[in-house]
């Protein structure tokens, strides 16, 4: 099996290797690795993780990889309040919350720095399209909420003011208050009280 027929039957941008063993159900399994590592060494596919590879130079289909990498999660914390414009900093790490986990684990590609972390409260994302790919991101409400339960401490308002927030009118206080009862955290419950008392009395104190 040559390269390039190889890449035309797979319509995505990567795959898995249990998936092409159904696609090529007479092609050996030692035959496939060889192919696969051969491939990996011309710089023609990337391995993500055990079993999942890109197909090298494709780098609009990593917020997709970030979701697939671990199942089940989704892109929260700072990635997803960079993507949403809410923090001035680029972030160059793909954060993600999800359901089961070490309490952070993380993977080095060829691509880039993709890290997953547990979360008391899994849910509070949507499915966007990010270029040709659906992909499970965070609402803006929970990427702020996952960004204070990872990072720890207590959030005060010099803290908060350091994040520099923007587009804060974006922010549904509703559901930030909605997401926050669902941590059960005395910790999230202060940085929410912080956050939304100076949002209201003074929200040019969080820009």
């Amino acid at each position: 099996m040559d390269f390039d027929t190889f890449r035309e039957s797979i319509a995505s941008p990567y795959f898995e290797t249990a998936y092409v063993r159904q696609l090529f159900p007479r092609v050996s399994l030692e035959y496939l690795a060889v192919q696969i590592t051969r491939w990996k060494k011309a710089g023609k596919l990337v391995a993500m993780r055990r079993g999942l590879y890109v197909f090298g130079g494709v780098n609009d289909s990593l917020p997709v990889l970030a979701n697939r990498i671990v199942e089940p999660s989704y892109l929260s914390g700072l990635w997803a309040l960079n993507f949403y414009g809410m923090i001035p900093e680029a972030v160059w790490e793909f954060t993600s919350a999800c359901r089961v986990s070490p309490r952070r684990k993380l993977y080095l590609t060829q691509h880039g720095r993709f890290s997953y972390r547990q979360v008391k409260f899994f849910g509070g994302y949507e499915r966007l399209k990010i270029g040709r790919h659906d992909v499970l991101v965070a609402t803006r409400e929970k990427a702020l909420l996952d960004t204070w339960y990872w990072a720890g401490g207590e959030w005060t308002m010099p803290r908060h003011r350091e994040m520099r927030y923007q587009d804060i009118d974006s922010v549904r206080p509703d559901r930030l208050e909605e997401y926050m009862r669902r941590f059960d955290s005395p910790r999230m419950e202060r940085a929410w009280r912080t956050f939304h008392r100076n949002l209201e009395q003074e929200p040019e104190a969080l820009l």
